[in-house]
């Protein structure tokens, strides 16, 4: 199946998505979306709920390092232009087998369910959900329980085996990354990249050195 975002042409071969009239991206969800998973009323829906309480009790991460990307208004995440850019990325790398990155544990950075590993960005709720960032840094009380998961889900997954982290994060997604690390009693070590898609160049080079080192 062919999946297209609508990209549009800005000056010398630059593409743009042209946003909406709140100044976002449009969303595009291949599964359509779930009414009850709209807006940070979706903390509280059930579905949401198991997959924190999944990421809490039962998720291990398979590698050491992990590399953290935003989630994005197209759904399932890997469709959307970002995330073929840095699947590109990790297969010129040679951190691709498959379908899936290997040796890097790549997670999306979720408004919602704070954590969706690639493998499971294809699975319902997050396939089927719509909140943006902007949501969740206006409402106090979701910004805090959005912070207090992310800062309790980094303590255990350090706990299992996370080390070092390479982060790839919009100003927006850093807000609430910076916040939750501040509340932890753990974190791993971190390596940022400044987040841009005209080059990945620096994601590569600190993925090579965090890696390889």
């Amino acid at each position: 199946m062919w999946f297209c975002v609508g990209l549009g042409v800005l000056g010398r071969g630059r593409l743009a998505i042209p946003k909406d009239e709140r100044g976002r991206f449009p969303a595009r969800h291949v599964s359509g979306v779930d009414p009850g998973l709209v807006g940070v009323r979706a903390l509280d829906h059930p579905s949401v709920r198991a997959w924190h309480r999944w990421l809490l009790e039962v998720y291990e991460p398979r590698f050491r390092v992990a590399l953290v990307t935003p989630c994005s208004n197209v759904k399932p995440y890997p469709l959307s232009p970002t995330s073929r850019k840095v699947a590109g990325l990790l297969r010129r790398l040679g951190l691709w087998n498959g379908f899936a990155p290997q040796g890097v544990e790549w997670l999306y950075l979720s408004d919602l369910l704070v954590f969706v590993p690639y493998w499971r960005a294809w699975d319902y709720p997050a396939c089927c959900y719509e909140l943006h960032p902007e949501e969740v840094l206006g409402d106090r009380r979701a910004f805090e329980r959005v912070v207090g998961l992310l800062a309790a889900v980094v303590e255990v997954l350090v706990g299992r085996g996370l080390e070092r982290v390479v982060l790839f994060l919009p100003r927006r997604h850093l807000r609430i990354w910076e916040e939750a690390r501040s509340l932890a009693s753990v974190w791993p070590l971190e390596v940022r990249v400044g987040y841009t898609l005209f080059s990945l160049r620096p994601l590569g080079e600190a993925l090579s050195t965090v890696i390889g080192g």
